[in-house]
């Protein structure tokens, strides 16, 4: 009877432990959540940020996605509010790849850790570490994964095995690259922890349980901390949410009202204690006239060094109108000088091209006067475009006559300067030989027909002799020629080349 007595008292303290009412309290000094999450000076309030860790308005990215990088971020006051706690903390973890590492914990430790080998932070710490592993060290398939680890500052966290013998529980849960932030949960409430996460896949908070582990003992009056890493891989590590509240099980006292007769008798004292300060000062003042301060020394020092937001606002507003202004006065600067020298341009332009002298300035023309005779200023425009289209013809005639010449000179290269060992044989230059014979003696001919107009006192035109050949006639069969030369020229050099198969 007695084992089952104990299990029903057991059964019963439970119960009346789990209907015990708990009076939930945000703690702001330990806590940060967006929007306006740092400062501008990119700080967060009561937390400190260091290693690779960087704090903006939406989120504290505490590793980016480059590979060997750590950073932490840790609360300068020690948690003293309560012994039980709850802990609300929203991340993201996204990466390119299929795999992330190294991941992400959130501590509860009796000092503030600094930068180590532990996700980030140091080993050998004393209280609590919940990690969020994203690389599978150990070859078990099984990460991410979610553990808790205890440690009184003598055990050393084992990489190579994912710390399987060191931690109590945990879960597996893929936090990697869900479209929400992935909401995690960790009550402490009468040495038994409990943690709860969301999938990430909606914005509602649909919680389940991850792990839950009796008789946890946390040191007293710790800090709270929250670290990542990356190794050869690499993934961004935010958090946007981190909400601490602090949980009692005994209703706050309110405040009891100081009675009328107490709050009449305070106020009295202070007004008897007022005047005998001011009668001290009276009589310091008169005894000490060199030393004694005048009534509004006090508020000259604090508006000559000290500047509320009004005036820092209105301050600004002027000094940008300064700035503002002084850009104007340039442009205007700027503006003018460009109008005296359109001015002499035009002066220049209606003297039709002529230059002043030395030291003679041309007179700028009347802005509001009659127009003078001259170019216009559309006249002005179309003459300098034409110019302008005039260039680039030349330019592009010079460049097409650059082509011809290049294009002349190396086939003149190419038919002049042969090598011996791939030149023609000797049928094709005897074949050569007698086209430029005949050539030549078609030119003798036509020469000879020029000098001597007339055959025995009769003269012959030109289209009756039928030895002459016309000049179109006589560049279509160069033209000819020289094409069927090239042909030649190369099917010969084109069977002589080597073949490689």
């Amino acid at each position: 009877m007695a084992p089952t007595s104990l299990l029903i008292l057991s059964i019963a303290i439970g119960t009346v432990l789990a209907q015990t009412p708990t009076h939930r309290r945000f703690e702001y000094k330990h806590s940060f959540r967006a929007p306006n999450l740092a400062q501008r000076d990119g700080t967060i309030p009561f937390w400190m940020v260091t290693g690779d860790a960087i704090a903006s308005s939406e989120q504290l990215r505490l590793a980016p996605s480059m590979r060997s990088r750590k950073g932490i971020a840790w609360n300068k006051r020690p948690f003293v509010e309560s012994d039980n706690f709850e802990v609300e903390m929203a991340f993201k973890v996204t990466g390119q790849g299929r795999v992330g590492a190294d991941g992400l914990a959130l501590w509860y430790t009796a000092q503030q850790g600094t930068l180590g080998e532990v996700f980030g932070s140091n080993d050998y710490w004393t209280g609590l570490g919940l990690m969020m592993d994203s690389f599978d060290n150990d070859g078990q398939r099984n990460n991410p994964f979610v553990s808790v680890m205890i440690n009184d500052g003598t055990r050393s966290y084992d990489h190579q095995t994912d710390g399987a013998q060191q931690i109590l529980t945990g879960c597996q849960r893929d936090f990697r690259n869900k479209p929400f932030p992935v909401h995690v949960k960790i009550e402490y409430l009468n040495n038994v922890l409990t943690v709860h996460m969301t999938d990430g896949l909606t914005a509602q908070h649909r919680y389940e349980l991850c792990l839950r582990s009796e008789n946890i003992f946390l040191p007293k009056n710790g800090y709270f901390g929250i670290s990542a890493a990356t190794g050869a891989l690499a993934d961004d590590h935010d958090v946007v949410d981190f909400s601490v509240y602090s949980i009692n099980t005994v209703a706050p006292q309110p405040a009891v009202p100081i009675p009328q007769e107490e709050r009449v008798k305070y106020d009295a004292e202070f007004e008897r204690q007022m005047k005998e300060y001011e009668q001290e000062r009276a009589k310091f003042k008169e005894a000490h006239p060199d030393k004694a301060k005048p009534d509004n020394e006090d508020e000259e020092l604090y508006a000559n060094n000290f500047e509320d937001a009004a005036a820092r606002e209105l301050r600004l507003i002027y000094e940008t109108q300064n700035a503002i202004h002084q850009v104007m006065q340039q442009m205007e600067a700027k503006l003018q000088q460009i109008q005296q020298s359109q001015n002499l341009h035009t002066s220049m332009l209606q003297q039709n091209g002529a230059t002043p002298p030395a030291g003679q300035q041309v007179p700028p023309v009347q802005q509001g006067g009659p127009p003078t005779p001259g170019f216009q200023a559309h006249e002005k425009n179309e003459v300098i475009q034409g110019v302008r289209d005039l260039t680039a013809s030349l330019r592009d005639m010079k460049n097409y006559v650059n082509e011809i010449f290049t294009r002349s000179y190396n086939i003149e290269q190419k038919l002049g300067h042969i090598p011996a060992d791939g030149g023609l044989s000797a049928e094709t230059k005897q074949y050569l030989d007698n086209i430029q014979n005949d050539i030549r003696s078609v030119r003798t001919a036509q020469i000879a027909a020029g000098n001597a107009p007339n055959i025995n006192g009769v003269d012959v035109p030109a289209g009756d002799c039928a030895s002459c050949v016309s000049t179109t006639l006589f560049f279509f069969v160069a033209i000819l020629q020289a094409f069927i030369i090239v042909v030649v020229i190369f099917v010969r050099s084109k069977n002589d080349k080597a073949k490689f198969y």
